[in-house]
């Protein structure tokens, strides 16, 4: 799982967009937003929106360097789920 973009507020909170890349080439993407505590799965068109739209920087580091590990748990979960 990769953190492949990012924006945090004046607060410090995040929103997050990270990449899993799954069985074949099967790629998935979850936004989490710290702030509103949103997690679900977006598709590859809103996933590049967030970009095109300016509300994400973005960047490319392994996700286990940024979260904690109970939020790493949390994260893995709803890729797994497909939901929350």
């Amino acid at each position: 799982m990769r953190l492949i973009g990012v924006h945090e507020d004046d607060d410090g909170n995040g929103r997050y967009l990270l990449k899993r890349d799954g069985e074949g080439s099967r790629t998935t993407f979850l936004f989490y937003d710290e702030a509103g505590m949103v997690l679900r799965l977006v598709g590859r068109d809103e996933a590049e929106a967030l970009f095109a739209g300016g509300e994400l920087e973005r960047c490319s580091l392994p996700a286990g360097e940024v979260f904690f590990p109970d939020e790493m748990k949390r994260l893995e979960s709803a890729f797994e789920e497909g939901r929350l």
